[in-house]
């Protein structure tokens, strides 16, 4: 073989690889969705976080987090889904409703 013939095969060997990793991570990333239970990693994947920004979380005591043999940490994604729900940013019109509302019950008790 000739080193001519050799870079071709090389090329597309690499695009191969690639191609099949790509398709693996997908695989994974499906795996991952279906899982209930999560570790820090696949927790902050989800969350789209850093480990260590949890970490803090878990030291902190403001994210619920199961240590079943007091050493790993596991999270449940319902737990994690609840959480992120509790947590929620109301609009701008949101709050100019409420505001509104309150205001026409301070206005009948008077």
């Amino acid at each position: 073989m000739t080193q001519q013939n050799s870079v071709p095969r090389d090329t597309q060997l690499h695009k191969q690889v690639a191609e099949l990793q790509k398709r693996v991570d997908v695989l994974e990333d499906i795996l991952d969705s279906s899982k209930e239970v999560l570790t820090v990693e696949e927790a902050a994947k989800f969350m789209g976080m850093a480990r260590s920004s949890l970490y803090k979380m878990t030291c902190e005591q403001s994210i619920p987090f199961y240590r079943p043999n007091g050493k790993m940490i596991y999270f449940e994604k319902a737990d994690i889904l609840s959480w992120i729900r509790r947590n929620r940013v109301y609009t701008q019109d949101e709050i100019d409703d409420a505001a509104r509302l309150h205001m026409q019950t301070l206005s009948k008790k008077q």
